[in-house]
């Protein structure tokens, strides 16, 4: 018999014993759907993740008054943060001028109330708006698709126009109108519209798209940040890029030394500034990933192990239920190895009929996943190949027993055997 003819026999044993034979995969199915889906979302938030940090680049460092809160480590205190020395103009200027920074730029982020954009009748509402200093899109991610940038003139004379996201777009333009020299109003103050923002999508749930930059002298005169609690967190901040023959650390430290001369700050007092970079994101999220990946691998091994033993029972059962079977084949001329063959190639099919179950289960199961919740899914080609592959090896480790078993009966005692 050929491999096609052991496989048309093992299938045809299946569609026999159909309950028992899904009983028996079940184990396999729930460690690849396991597999599959983790990979899934892994994958697509990884996708997601640095795209987004992509578009900042790993060269750039944000000056700020806190230190980034990343995954809830610890809590802030923003109280005490609120009453630290704000960041200033100055500051960047000064920051600009150090050996390792090719550009500092000052920006300020504020929540004035429940935001409502409005436009012949139509409204928009957003969170935040962003005072930005000459270059800041660029540093901080964005980029301009129509109209124009804001320009240094802009800041000088604290001209009311603004770049808006796709969001704004949507919800106050008709859809093919052009908002470049448009007017809209920003609470009750007139902005014209000078440049559209590149759509960037959402990023776990929160739409980038819902951002509205205008000059950061124009936001300092129209919607100023009173002090205490709210300053913690709307204070003016600094993005520095560094330069290309220069490294993140070297470029952190000279900010660090300056900040501190210029605050006068002791050798024994502890910074009253935050230099937040991309790669502290990067560090914590590479983290949980593996963390992922870790409870991934302990739930998909418990499920194959389940399976595979699950496997080796059924088919040691098969081999007692055939054991006629298999003495009349011997007698008949087929040699121990083709027994072997016959057995093993049955466990593995039916793993690998589990597995390819548990492939599309486990797809399915990553896109319901991505749909109630902000969490996305991509599933890459390898993770097909690798949870077929695992469910291939758990059916040739558990099945080598069984089909040894088989292929070492006595044929005179299996005729015999009622």
């Amino acid at each position: 018999m050929n491999i096609l003819e052991y496989m048309k026999t093992a299938l045809l044993t299946l569609r026999q014993q159909k309950v028992r034979s899904f009983l028996t995969t079940l184990g396999i199915v729930v460690g690849v759907m396991t597999v599959v889906t983790m990979i899934s979302i892994v994958e697509g938030m990884n996708r997601m993740v640095y795209k987004v940090l992509g578009t900042i680049g790993s060269n750039v460092i944000y000056v700020q008054k806190e230190k980034w809160n990343v995954m809830g480590e610890g809590t802030l205190d923003w109280e005490e943060v609120g009453k630290r020395r704000d960041l200033t103009i100055e500051d960047a200027e000064a920051i600009s001028k150090l050996g390792s920074i090719s550009k500092a730029v000052p920006f300020q982020s504020v929540w004035p109330g429940r935001l409502r954009l409005t436009y012949r009748g139509e409204t928009a509402q957003i969170g935040s708006i962003e005072g930005a200093g000459y270059q800041y899109t660029s540093l901080a991610g964005y980029e301009v698709e129509k109209g124009r940038d804001l320009m240094v003139n802009d800041l000088s004379f604290r001209r009311q126009v603004c770049l808006i996201g796709v969001f704004i777009v949507e919800n106050l333009f008709k859809k093919g109108e052009n908002p470049v020299g448009k007017d809209i109003y920003v609470k009750g103050r007139k902005f014209q519209v000078v440049g559209v923002l590149k759509e960037r999508g959402s990023f776990f749930g929160q739409n980038m798209d819902r951002v509205l930059i205008i000059p950061l002298s124009t936001l300092q005169k129209v919607f100023p940040v009173k002090r205490g609690r709210a300053a913690a967190y709307q204070s003016l901040n600094i993005l520095a890029q560094v330069k290309q023959n220069s490294t993140l650390p070297r470029a952190m430290d000279e900010i660090g030394d300056l900040l501190r001369k210029r605050r006068a700050l002791k050798f024994d007092k502890e910074d009253d500034f935050a230099l937040n970079t991309q790669q502290m994101i990067v560090q914590v999220y590479r983290q949980l990933t593996t963390g992922i990946f870790l409870a991934m691998i302990g739930i998909a091994s418990l499920a194959l192990l389940v399976g595979g033993i699950g496997i080796m029972n059924i088919m040691l059962v098969s081999v007692l239920e055939r054991v006629r079977e298999i003495g009349i084949r011997i007698a008949v001329g087929a040699r121990r190895k083709d027994i072997l063959k016959q057995f093993l190639i049955e466990a593995l099919v039916l793993t690998s009929v589990g597995g390819f179950i548990g492939v599309f289960l486990g797809f399915g199961l990553a896109k319901v996943i991505s749909l109630v919740t902000p969490l996305p899914s991509s599933m890459p080609l390898w993770s097909v190949g690798l949870a077929v592959g695992f469910s291939l090896l758990t059916g040739l480790f558990f099945g080598i027993y069984p089909a040894s078993r088989a292929s070492r009966l006595d044929p005179i005692e299996a005729l015999r055997y009622e």
